[in-house]
């Protein structure tokens, strides 16, 4: 048999240090509990143990308190979010049927010592010992294996290590572990050890003559410096102390028994309603929970009748009449090329074939069940309008989305899959999507699995709808939903499909003018080195840089000198070739992610780039776009802002380009309410000259170029949690006189400070922060007693009601300008969304109307006290109609 022992503490403390806050709607963290059983689960996967235990520490003194007053004395106090967790984790270990140990007066190492020794002493018995303490290494035996978690990459990993590989890798048996650290000492422990002997020297010590009783009965002889010698003798009685310290008791009066760890009886009822409580539903579908009671897990949806193939001509009629007549919401499930489709009515989940039926029957019969008048329910269903829109089908009656209403009550979780949804919201295991398998309705299968999940999966679908609406009721989102959301993917599919028309020839022509830059570059950045060598090499650069030339070095790393771009910019007024490296960094960065990036992704078809937009990918609502990004195009570089110039209109077309003028500062004047700062925007003028000329005491025409720079750094920043610590680096200005600049502006805008005060407070009683619309974004680090952790929540607090409110906005424009293009029956179409700014392709005879009609739906899209602005304009390519 095989027996896990966990050490507890050390286990919870790196999944609480490891993994981000996490807290339920009602505010309790859970990060550590997720952690923990994330571990568990993993190290039960890879051993297969019979029996896990667990063993804790206890606040109590130990024996080893009693010999040694300060012992594991200056320890930090455990954070109190992680002190709540412990006793919900072992709450959760009796639920599951796993032994925990803790015992007055022994720490928990000495429970797994003595777990480990009982093992040892049991027939046929092995023992697993998970930690994250190499203190555990003196327990390493012929039938102990100690399991050590680190972190390498900023994942956990985990090392077995046995009696032989703690010999080959510290040159020491595992008792003898006990006497390096005897002479070593420990901070984290505060064991002394011996006053000037460190890891290694302690290591060569015992690898040449034996332990701390060997050592010191030779001490007179052994072959080692005087000095050390002398520090031996004088640590003498600490070394031995010391000793006593580090040694593992294994013979704690510990009632332990591997069979009756075995034998313990889960309880699947408790379980499933903690994790319920604590909302981490998605645990609830591991086998590994339920082994005493299989009946008692979450049952796979699969259990439902399987859905039917429709046969023929006469039951297709039958069930159109079906859904033409149906006043429910029906769940959809398509093949990604629409070559099936399968739908859940009257209770009876059905799918339809393409290769069943004519191609006239079969898109007269998706013409019926895509119609506005049968009411649809589905999962991540931007997909399917994209192939709607490919194959030229009209489609309506889209009523929820799954996958979006999940995105709206918790916008971290990043994964959005009806698998994982379902586990958390529904407490479902579905079984895995036969159907979406390349042998799925093939002569090689017998469908049976594919029409099982597909019921499940109809079934999950109908459900979440019904769970879904009921949360985003109570977190008072339905209006984001049903007037923002849904609606918006539409746009979104509609914008992916249109595309946006690139000018192959002038970007290639472009790539070629950076390639005949860049080489130049190449060569004259050898020539001032003296030498070629690899520029893509830091660490030759580096050496070129700092050795060969000369230059001060900055920061070195254990790879080299950095040479980032701070790095070059710090030589660059010393010698030519930082300024030449700048410069070929930007290009080559140009052409490769760029102008060849761009040809890669152009179709072949129509010319157009067709970029995948997301609206489930951000904490704070902002659309993304993949393959390729295009809100990371460049602009700010001159060089960089001429591949706008590539993306033209269609032959007779226009582009027409709007976007908001200072959007997020207008919105935090709505929001806090600042006199000072609305009457700026009411007069009308420069906001950063405004606030420079109030914040300097200087009339607006005397404002300079710099006073005004400091002003926009001020307005933009400080909402984000600017220090005056930043603001000095970015102005290159004293912390006094950012210190100084700040209580001015604050002075001036009194509304600022206190929505800054309020909002921070709002967060940490309430846990989340919301935009104007009502998008939610939890926020449990903001209760964080990590300083660096707290300080994230609060710069998150500070700008997520106003940076998620021009995300917002900007969706609402877009759903607002694509519905008017359509109502007015224009050929004019949105194609592109690029943070605050959105373009529409017109014919030329449209242009001047719709670049009204942008300005009119952008800039009332969102009632504000202070005005929403939009500057629009009208070219033949976006670096014109940028303007």
């Amino acid at each position: 048999m095989k027996i896990l022992a966990i050490d507890g503490n050390s286990i919870i403390s790196r999944a609480f240090y490891g993994i981000r806050p996490l807290t339920t709607a009602e505010g309790v963290p859970t990060n550590a509990i997720y952690g923990f059983l994330s571990t568990y689960f993993k190290t039960c996967d890879e051993e297969s143990p019979d029996a896990a235990v667990v063993c804790w520490d206890l606040k109590s003194p130990t024996y080893r308190h009693m010999e040694y007053a300060a012992y594991k004395a200056g320890r930090r106090p455990t954070p109190p979010e992680l002190l709540s967790q412990i006793p919900l984790m072992k709450e959760l270990l009796a639920a599951m049927g796993v032994q925990c140990c803790e015992l007055e007066g022994y720490e928990a190492d000495d429970l797994l010592g003595t777990i480990s020794r009982i093992c040892e002493e049991c027939p046929d018995c092995n023992c697993v010992i998970l930690t994250g303490d190499r203190d555990s290494f003196q327990l390493a035996g012929p039938s102990t294996r100690i399991k050590l978690v680190t972190t390498k990459a900023g994942r956990p990993v985990t090392t077995d290590y046995t009696p032989d590989v703690i010999q080959e890798t510290f040159g020491v048996t595992p008792a003898q572990m006990i006497d390096v650290k005897a002479l070593m000492g420990d901070a984290s422990d505060n064991i002394p050890g011996v006053a000037g002997v460190g890891e290694k020297t302690a290591l060569s010590l015992v690898q040449k003559y034996g332990g701390i009783q060997d050592i010191y009965e030779k001490l007179d002889t052994l072959d080692i410096r005087d000095t050390l010698r002398k520090k031996l003798e004088d640590g003498r009685e600490s070394a031995v102390m010391s000793r006593r310290l580090a040694e593992i008791d294994r013979e704690a009066p510990l009632s332990f028994t591997p069979q009756a760890a075995i034998d313990l009886p889960a309880n699947p009822e408790k379980l499933r309603e903690l994790l319920r409580r604590l909302e981490l539903r998605s645990f609830l579908t591991k086998p590994q929970l339920f082994r005493d009671s299989a009946a008692s897990a979450p049952q796979p949806s699969a259990a439902l009748p399987a859905a039917r193939l429709i046969p023929d001509t006469d039951a297709l009629a039958a069930i159109s009449d079906t859904l033409r007549a149906s006043q429910e919401t029906i769940p959809l499930l398509c093949q990604e090329n629409l070559d099936w489709i399968a739908f859940s009515v009257g209770g009876k989940a059905v799918v339809v074939r393409r290769a069943d039926f004519s191609p006239e029957t079969y898109t007269a019969f998706l013409s019926t069940v895509f119609s506005e008048k049968v009411s649809k329910t589905g999962h991540d269903i931007k997909g399917l309008l994209v192939r709607l829109l490919e194959q030229k089908l009209p489609f309506g009656g889209f009523a929820f989305d799954s996958a979006i209403a999940a995105y709206l009550c918790n916008p971290a979780t990043g994964k959005y899959e009806l698998p994982r949804v379902a586990a958390t919201y529904l407490d479902a295991e579905l079984p895995p999507a036969a159907y979406a398998s390349d042998h799925a309705f093939t002569p090689l299968s017998d469908n049976q699995a594919e029409l099982s999940s597909i019921a499940s999966h109809l079934s999950a679908i109908a459900r979440l709808r019904e769970t879904l609406s009921a949360k985003l009721e109570s977190l008072g989102m339905t209006k984001l939903m049903f007037d923002m959301e849904l609606p918006l993917t539409e746009v979104l599919a509609d914008m992916q499909v249109i595309g946006f028309r690139v000018d192959k020839a002038r970007l290639d022509e472009y790539g070629r003018e950076l390639a005949e830059r860049i080489a130049y570059l190449e060569h004259a950045i050898y020539e001032a080195a003296g030498e070629p060598f690899n520029l893509n090499s830091p660490k030759q650069l580096g050496e070129i840089l700092f050795e060969k030339l000369g230059l001060p070095a900055g920061k070195k790393t254990k790879s080299g000198y950095s040479t980032d771009i701070e790095a070059l910019h710090r030589v660059e007024p010393l010698h030519p070739i930082a300024g030449l490296l700048i410069e070929y960094r930007q290009l080559a960065k140009l052409k490769s992610t760029y102008t060849d990036g761009l040809s890669k992704v152009i179709s072949p078809i129509d010319g157009r780039i067709h970029s995948s937009f997301h609206q489930l990918s951000t904490a704070t609502g902002r659309i993304s776009s993949t393959e390729p990004n295009m809100q990371n195009i460049p602009v700010r570089q001159e060089r960089g802002a001429e591949l706008r110039r590539m993306f033209v209109a269609e032959d007779g077309w226009l582009l027409v380009d709007a976007d908001y003028s200072q959007i997020e500062l207008r919105i935090l004047a709505h929001i806090s309410n600042d006199p000072g700062m609305k009457a700026a925007f009411a007069a009308g003028g420069d906001i950063h000259r405004m606030t420079a000329a109030s914040v300097e005491g200087v009339p607006p025409e005397e404002v300079t170029p710099q006073m005004r720079s400091r002003a926009k750094a001020v307005n933009f920043g400080l909402v984000y949690g600017m220090s005056d610590f930043t603001l000095a680096a970015n102005l290159g200005i004293t912390r006094a006189s950012a210190r100084a600049y700040i209580q001015n502006y604050f002075a001036m805008f009194p509304g600022v400070r206190r929505y800054m005060e309020e909002i921070k407070a709002r967060a940490k009683e309430e846990g989340s922060v919301a935009t104007l619309s009502g998008r939610r974004r939890p926020l449990p680090e903001i209760r964080s007693t990590n300083y660096n952790v707290r300080s994230f929540g609060e710069r998150v607090a500070l700008n997520t009601p106003i940076q998620g409110t021009a995300a917002d906005i900007i969706k609402l424009a877009m759903v607002a300008v694509y519905r008017r293009l359509r109502r007015e029956n224009l050929r004019a179409r949105l194609i592109l969304q690029v943070h605050d700014e959105l373009i529409v392709e017109a014919p030329r005879e449209e242009a001047e109307y719709v670049k009204n009609l942008l300005t009119e739906e952008m800039q009332n899209a969102m009632p504000l006290d202070v005005a929403l602005v939009a500057d629009a304009a009208v070219g033949e390519d976006w670096y014109s109609a940028k303007g």
